[in-house]
C-alpha cells in the first residue's frame, strides 16, 4: 500500500488497546482497526494516518524494515515476540 507499508489483512479484529496515532516511523508494526490490518512501514512519505489512526504493536530495526523496500509486490512475513 502506498508504497510505505507492507499490510497483511487478519481473520478478525484484535482487542484494541493503546493510544492510536496518526504518524509512523520507519520499522513500527501497526494494527489499523477498520480492517483487520497488521502493517510494517518501511519508507516514509509525508503523510499522516487518517482517523481512527494506528496502534504501534511493536519496532523492527531500520535494517529489517529496509528489506521490505526491495519488494514491489506480495512478500511473506512471519512476525514473533521475542524476550
Amino acid at each position: 500500500m502506498f508504497k510505505r507499508e507492507k499490510c497483511g489483512h487478519r481473520s478478525r479484529s484484535l482487542a484494541v488497546g493503546g493510544e492510536p496515532r496518526f504518524s509512523y516511523e520507519i520499522g513500527d508494526i501497526t494494527y489499523w482497526s477498520p480492517c483487520p490490518d497488521i502493517a510494517v512501514f518501511y519508507d516514509h512519505d509525508g503523510e499522516s494516518i487518517p482517523d481512527p489512526g494506528i496502534v504501534i504493536l511493536g519496532k523492527i530495526d531500520h535494517l529489517g524494515a529496509d528489506a521490505l523496500n526491495k519488494y514491489d509486490g506480495a512478500v511473506d512475513v512471519a512476525i514473533e515476540a521475542i524476550d
